[in-house]
């Protein structure tokens, strides 16, 4: 008979998604069939997805009609977290408020909070940092002035 080396592990602190201080759009979202998991909420797994749908709805409102089409150059995603905090339900509505941080030369961030309905209660925090991409040339390139005095004209 095989004793057991088993030991408490401790309980990893949890991490979290600060939010930007102003956030420059929101939408509404409501839940799929496809986006509920075995256990009946909300999949974890479809957070980035909702996340992007968010994101594509922005970049329509900027007036933009091909999301990976800024000034010759295509955004793709470099880093995503997210933060699961409640559960959501089948056709639960949502609230997704989107802003952005951290801009450097080459990258950005989108950070996005997913309520309930009016935003009461917080559902999740995704995080999201997206580079600029030429996909002719194959790497890439600075964050367009234009995109950037956009997104930066929304915060004030």
């Amino acid at each position: 008979m095989a004793s057991s080396n088993r030991h408490p592990s401790p309980i990893m602190p949890r991490k979290s998604i600060a939010l930007p201080e102003t956030f420059v759009f929101t939408t509404g979202y409501d839940v799929l069939y496809t986006d509920v998991n075995a256990a009946n909420h909300l999949g974890a797994d479809r957070l980035l997805s909702i996340a992007m749908e968010a994101q594509l709805r922005f970049i329509r409102y900027l007036g933009h009609t091909n999301a990976i089409a800024f000034e010759d150059a295509g955004l793709i995603m470099a880093h995503a977290e997210t933060a699961y905090m409640a559960e959501a339900d089948y056709a639960d509505h949502l609230l997704i408020e989107l802003g952005a941080r951290e801009f450097e030369t080459h990258s950005f961030q989108f950070v996005y909070r997913i309520s309930k309905d009016d935003g009461a209660r917080e559902v999740a925090r995704v995080a999201t940092t997206l580079l600029f991409f030429d996909y002719q040339q194959k790497c890439v390139v600075p964050v367009p002035d234009g995109f950037r005095e956009q997104i930066l004209g929304k915060f004030k």
